[in-house]
């Protein structure tokens, strides 16, 4: 792979609001990322995602934070869109600090001397503005270089990337749902063509943060000295937090525990135990999970969601991003701890299908996979587009164009000449006959005027049908400068191709849909529609009439003017007099119209071809440097759009 300014390391930061994790992975690298172990003290491959101070052990993360005695402070769960209050922004940076510090002194590679990036993720929904927000939030924290990116493109990625999952990387082309699930929501977000869409509204704040809720508020409600502990859970927030904590523990226990176990023995049940210090004196706090009690937490009301049970909200909210997403998916991405919840699974799979539905090995660690995957992505995408830009910004596709400029001005010599004397010549010279125009002159002037009328109607496909024939013969010798880029970063050389262009019924069309084609379509309507029909109006209405006056089918009337009427002038001045005089009816009627018409029929194709090689001189004469400039900027739009998607196929 080609390396961005040496080799970087990456590393995904899945801040959670329930657990955290990093992974990391290089820029000259390939292989999937791995997993850090994170925490000075070895904590494992996530952390809780807990913060505290202790007045002598200074800020605790994870697991330390949450079972240390004699904190100052202590915060659970707490990223949240609302970063301008203090109790989300002092938690984040203080964790953030306290991770990174800790993954620089176990990783040699973190604290080396290598530059290091640093990406996190955020929710579908947060809009642009509070991805930078969050972002400098971030870098207050002691990283030098942090990127936010949504995490359901982190998801994308690592579906399409990690090696963990067996696809058809044609569903992951296609329409895909990305269903993220945490403890404090379930994000759904569509993805077309790897391009990411709005987040979709499913109608509620769905987190498995309730179901954690409902386990305490269960297990509080059956105990021996449940007054007691409520009491201390209302004097104590730390206290409530730390048991909140242990029923989350608890319920990811139950669903990591093979199913069977439950159905062969139905009392068995999963659990653990926690001392807490009540008034009345210290008290044991049991969570002890079975089949039907974890039944009965996921068939609770829950106020938060209209009073559903979280299970049938979950349906609900499956049917609704369904039905949001407005097609049917190719493929459905499960991530987050919470999708190891046997029952997530099996609804997903009744909604879109078993074969559509995808889940990771490690759906926990799926985000900070993803994360550090759109890492490298984003600085290898940085170097093809600064590879790209200086291309578009050099002088090779203006030296293509004016190279094919001659080619381009016989097409449209071709576009303005072709038929003319069918439709305008002859008409024009019966008009003329018959008195109804004055002089020849007159009449080469009304013909220029018709054809520019002609040209500049919308539906008028010969100067659109033009330019895209042209472009389209120009794509192969387009696609030899883009091609050792492709190779450079490992794109199909395809990716950069610019779109055949067809005419249908006067308009400009491309046979498949992207974004990129339609700004291709939209570059070479604008030099259809301003740049060539500007170049083709000034000409008619400059040097137009002269040419047509002089040159093919026109010639044919005036030469037999001049020998009807017998002019004892040289040949140009007799016709130039000609062209101006008014001549008398009764002489207009020399020869016989059938006969004249019939010579003019007869040559017309030999007479165009005169036209149009000059008018095609004159195109190039008057409008010769606008149309290699327009044409060229429109070719480099084309090549940022282009690029903009062939973006998506870097590793």
């Amino acid at each position: 792979m080609a390396k961005t300014s040496g080799s970087t390391v990456i590393v995904g930061f899945d801040l959670g609001h329930g657990e955290s994790a990093l992974a990391k992975t290089y820029t000259d690298k390939t292989a999937p990322p791995v997993v850090l172990d994170i925490g000075s003290t070895g904590a494992g491959r996530q952390h809780v995602t807990a913060v505290a101070e202790h007045p002598g052990r200074g800020v605790l993360v994870g697991r330390e934070a949450t079972e240390a005695r004699g904190v100052t402070s202590l915060y659970l769960a707490f990223k949240s869109p609302e970063i301008e209050r203090d109790e989300v922004r002092t938690p984040i940076r203080l964790f953030v600090d306290k991770v990174g510090r800790d993954a620089r002194g176990r990783d040699h590679d973190l604290g080396g001397s290598r530059p290091v990036r640093w990406v996190f993720g955020a929710p579908s929904g947060w809009d642009d503005d509070l991805l930078r927000a969050y972002g400098e939030l971030l870098g207050q924290a002691g990283l030098a270089d942090v990127e936010v990116v949504r995490e359901s493109r982190a998801a994308m990625l690592y579906a399409r990337d990690s090696g963990e999952v067996q696809l058809d990387r044609d569903q992951l082309g296609g329409c895909v749902l990305i269903a993220d699930f945490g403890s404090l929501t379930t994000d759904f977000t569509g993805v077309l063509g790897y391009q990411t869409g709005a987040p979709i509204d499913a109608g509620v704040q769905l987190g498995a943060g309730l179901i954690d809720r409902t386990i305490l508020e269960r297990q509080l409600s059956r105990h021996p000295m449940a007054d007691a502990l409520q009491e201390t859970l209302h004097d104590s927030r730390f206290e409530r937090l730390r048991l909140e904590l242990l029923c989350r523990e608890a319920k990811e226990t139950f669903f990591r525990t093979d199913p069977s176990r439950f159905v062969d023995d139905p009392e068995a049940a999963v659990g653990t135990t926690r001392k807490v210090v009540t008034r009345a004196g210290d008290a044991y706090f049991d969570v002890a999970l079975t089949a039907a009690e974890m039944e009965a937490v996921l068939d609770t009301p829950q106020p938060a969601l209209g009073n559903r049970p979280w299970r049938q909200a979950f349906r609900d909210a499956l049917h609704e991003a369904a039905g949001r997403l407005g097609r049917e998916p190719d493929l459905v991405v499960l991530t987050g701890g919470a999708s190891r919840m046997h029952f997530v699974q099996e609804e997903a799979r009744e909604v879109f299908g078993a074969d559509r539905v995808l889940l990771g090995l490690e759906p926990e660690l799926a985000i900070a996979r993803g994360l550090a995957l759109a890492g490298r992505m984003g600085l290898h995408a940085a170097g093809f587009r600064a590879d790209v830009r200086k291309l578009i910004k050099g002088d090779r596709v203006g030296s293509l164009v004016q190279d094919r400029l001659s080619a381009l001005g016989a097409r449209l010599g071709a576009a303005v000449a072709e038929g003319i004397t069918e439709r305008h010549v002859i008409p024009a010279f019966r008009r003329w006959r018959n008195g109804d125009i004055a002089t020849l002159d007159g009449m080469a002037e009304g013909i220029s005027r018709a054809l520019h009328a002609e040209l500049a109607e919308p539906g008028n496909e010969r100067l659109a049908a033009a330019i895209a024939a042209w472009q389209n013969e120009l794509r192969p010798e387009i696609e030899e400068l883009t091609r050792p880029i492709c190779h450079r970063w490992h794109i199909p050389p395809s990716a950069m191709e610019l779109p055949a262009v067809q005419v249908n019924s006067g308009q400009l069309a491309i046979p498949f849909d992207s974004a990129a084609a339609t700004e291709v379509l939209d570059n070479v309507a604008k030099v259809v529609n301003v740049v060539v029909a500007g170049v083709v109006a000034m000409t008619l209405f400059g040097a137009g009439t002269a040419i047509i006056a002089t040159t093919g089918p026109f010639a044919v009337i005036i030469a037999a003017v001049v020998l009807f009427i017998g002019m004892n002038e040289g040949r140009e001045a007799a016709m130039a007099k000609a062209r101006q005089a008014n001549i008398p009816l009764a002489l207009r009627k020399f020869g016989g119209e059938n006969r004249l018409v019939s010579k003019l029929r007869q040559g017309a194709e030999a007479q165009e071809a005169q036209l149009a090689a000059a008018f095609s001189a004159q195109f190039i004469e008057d409008g010769g440097q606008k149309l290699v400039s327009e044409i060229s900027k429109g070719i480099a739009a084309d090549l940022e759009a282009l690029a903009r998607d062939a973006e998506l196929f870097i590793s």
